[in-house]
C-alpha cells in the first residue's frame, strides 16, 4: 500500500513496566503491510527499562512517538495518547500484545466501505502461559451490556471517539475497554468481526485481564450503575437476559444486588 493515498492510523499504546514485552510488541508493528501509521506510546510512570526500549524505536523510526506521565492508569494514558495523535482511525494496543501484519489494512478497508460500521475487530488467539484460540461470545449490543466480548484492540474512527467521553479514568484496573465500547455504541452503529486471527493476547501472571478479574465484582457494579439508563431503554428484562446466558452468571449475581430506580419484573 502507498502511504500517501491511505488514511493515517494511530496505534495507541499505554505502557507500564512492560520491559519484558514492549520490544516484541513494537517490533510486530514494523511488519504490518499498512504503511501509513503512527504509534503513540504513553509511558504511564514505568520504573523499569520500558522507556529506554521505546526510545530506541523512536530514534530509528519517526512513526514511533513517546510521551511520559506520572502513573494514572491505562484509561488516562489512552486518552492522552489519542489527544496527541493525528490519525483518522484509532487502534488501541496493550504493551504486551501483538497484531498480524494485515489486521490494520483489512480493518481500514471495512471502515472505508461501510460508514454505518463503527467498530472492527477479529478472531483472536492467546499465547504465553496459555496457547489456544480465544473463544468469545457473538456480539450484540444487549449482550455487550452484560459482559464484554470485544478485546481492546479494535479499530474505530476518531470522529466517533470525539463523540464519547473517552476511556473512563475511574477504571484503572481493567474492563475500561468494555465501558468504552458501551459508550461508543450506545448511540447506534454496527460492529464487524473479521473471521481471521489478527490479534494475539499474551497471557502471563500480571496480564491486565487477570488483574481485572480479581476486581470484577466492583468493576461490573460500577459499569452497570454508570450505564443504568441503557438497561431501561434496551433490555426489557435484564434479569431474564442474565439467566439465559450461562456465561454471564457472575454478572447476573452482581446486577441482582443493585438497587434500581424502578423494579425489574
Amino acid at each position: 500500500m502507498k502511504s500517501e493515498i491511505t488514511p493515517l492510523v494511530s496505534i495507541i499504546i499505554p505502557c507500564f513496566n512492560a520491559e519484558k514485552f514492549i520490544f516484541q510488541t513494537l517490533s510486530c508493528l514494523l511488519e504490518i503491510d499498512y504503511l501509513n501509521w503512527e504509534c503513540i506510546i504513553v509511558d504511564d510512570g514505568s520504573t523499569d527499562r520500558s522507556a529506554r526500549i521505546i526510545k530506541e524505536f523512536c530514534s530509528k523510526d519517526n512513526r514511533f512517538i513517546l510521551f511520559k506521565q506520572a502513573n494514572a492508569g491505562p484509561s488516562v494514558a489512552r486518552n492522552i495518547a489519542i489527544s496527541k495523535s493525528q490519525g483518522e482511525f484509532l487502534l488501541p494496543l496493550d504493551a504486551d500484545d501483538l497484531i498480524s501484519k494485515s489486521y490494520i489494512s483489512e480493518a481500514v478497508e471495512v471502515l472505508k466501505k461501510n460508514p454505518k460500521i463503527k467498530l472492527v475487530y477479529c478472531n483472536a488467539r492467546m499465547f504465553g502461559r496459555k496457547n489456544k484460540p480465544w473463544e468469545l461470545p457473538v456480539y450484540s449490543f444487549k449482550s455487550l451490556l452484560i459482559e464484554n466480548m470485544i478485546f481492546c484492540s479494535a479499530l474505530f474512527r476518531r470522529s466517533d471517539y470525539n463523540k464519547t467521553n473517552g476511556f473512563d479514568p475511574n477504571l484503572r484496573y481493567g474492563r475500561e475497554d468494555w465501558d468504552f465500547w458501551i459508550e461508543l455504541l450506545k448511540s447506534g452503529g454496527d460492529v464487524y468481526k473479521i473471521e481471521k486471527v489478527h490479534f494475539f493476547y499474551r497471557t502471563h501472571k500480571k496480564s491486565h485481564n487477570k488483574v481485572a478479574n480479581s476486581n470484577i465484582a466492583s468493576i461490573r457494579k460500577y459499569v452497570f450503575q454508570k450505564h443504568r439508563s441503557l438497561y431501561d431503554g434496551v433490555i426489557d428484562n435484564p434479569i431474564q437476559l442474565f439467566q439465559e446466558h450461562a456465561l454471564f452468571k457472575k454478572s447476573y449475581n452482581i446486577l441482582r444486588r443493585l438497587t434500581f430506580r424502578k423494579p425489574i419484573p
